[in-house]
């Protein structure tokens, strides 16, 4: 007897899904994949709300999205760990890391469930509850919450805070929360990984620190205008300073050697009378000199501090003021 197989019919639509799935991956070199595990799924709209223009979010069985991938000629080796669990799909041009920082500070916020830690003060605003005055009562007056019956209506007396940053938010306030419309509980999708043009980057690489990263660079550009300036790389924003730092050193050269010119004359002679004075007040008392040694002014310490820190600032080289400009000055 002939044995006949059956060939088991595939669904129209999955066939339609892998095929939009596939043009969709071939148009985007980008795929960021995120968990939607315990991600309320009428916030979804926010996502796709936000991300329109930008990317393309679709929420796809795993099976189906692999065999995608693999038609638009991805490895998808690369991406199994990630296909498990329910997952959304972000297809972009973009870089993933733009992606990762936005993802970072978008939050969304849901209704309280039994056993939530707060994140924030938690507060009952004063007015009316919308509660019909009856058994509710003594779970306000548990809250310590002061209340008044208006109406027969409750209404709160006064702004109530019920759970404070850390704190568990209390189970018996989770029904009057949700009558009053408030959402206490912060929550954001959780990135696992993502596939840059044939690169997979785990989502915990993905995490920048941007006020770190701002200050690396800013310090990463001071030293090398540093180096610039020693060196005297030859640009117009490095020359100035460059000049002005040979200007001064110059000068105390000039000034300490007793080199005389034009432009070094009043600092060599000022300095020469300085050392003649400082010797003439050393030998004071011992030696007639016959010339009388003027007082030095009250401001003269002052004035050997003030000298000391403007060398101290020459050694160190040009400060943040000086150095301004941008780094693509530097080596454009």
């Amino acid at each position: 007897m002939a044995m006949e197989v059956q060939e088991k019919k595939i669904a129209k639509w999955k066939i339609d899904e892998v095929e939009e799935l596939t043009e969709e991956l071939k148009r985007n070199k980008t795929i960021i994949i995120a968990s939607l595990e315990g991600f309320p799924a009428d916030k979804l709209h926010e996502i796709r709300k936000q991300l329109r223009g930008k990317a393309t979010v679709r929420v796809t069985k795993n099976s189906l999205f692999g065999i995608a991938a693999k038609n638009a000629g991805i490895d998808v080796s690369k991406l199994e760990k990630y296909l498990t669990g329910p997952n959304i799909f972000i297809l972009t041009n973009d870089n993933p890391f733009t992606f990762s920082i936005f993802f970072d500070k978008f939050k969304l916020k849901r209704f309280a469930k039994a056993g939530d830690i707060a994140e924030e003060e938690v507060m009952i605003p004063a007015g009316d509850t919308g509660f019909a005055a009856g058994p509710v009562l003594s779970t306000f007056g548990k809250l310590k919450i002061k209340t008044r019956v208006q109406e027969g209506k409750i209404f709160v007396a006064e702004d109530t805070v019920i759970a404070k940053p850390g704190s568990k938010i209390p189970d018996d306030a989770i029904p009057i929360l949700q009558k009053l419309g408030i959402m206490p509980v912060y929550i954001k999708l959780s990135l696992k990984s993502a596939y840059y043009e044939g690169l997979l980057i785990p989502a915990e690489e993905m995490k920048i620190d941007l006020n770190e990263y701002t200050n690396n660079i800013a310090k990463a550009y001071q030293e090398s205008m540093a180096v610039a300036v020693e060196i005297a790389y030859p640009v117009p924003e490095v020359l100035k300073l460059t000049l002005g730092k040979a200007y001064r050193n110059a000068m105390a050269l000039a000034a300490e050697s007793g080199y005389v010119t034009s432009e070094t004359a009043e600092q060599v002679f000022s300095r020469a009378m300085a050392k003649a004075y400082a010797l003439a007040s050393a030998l004071e008392g011992k030696v007639d000199l016959g010339i009388n040694v003027p007082k030095a002014p009250a401001q003269a310490p002052a004035e050997e501090k003030k000298e000391e820190k403007k060398e101290e600032e020459e050694k160190k080289g040009p400060s943040e003021e000086e150095i301004g400009g941008s780094i693509s000055s530097l080596f454009g």
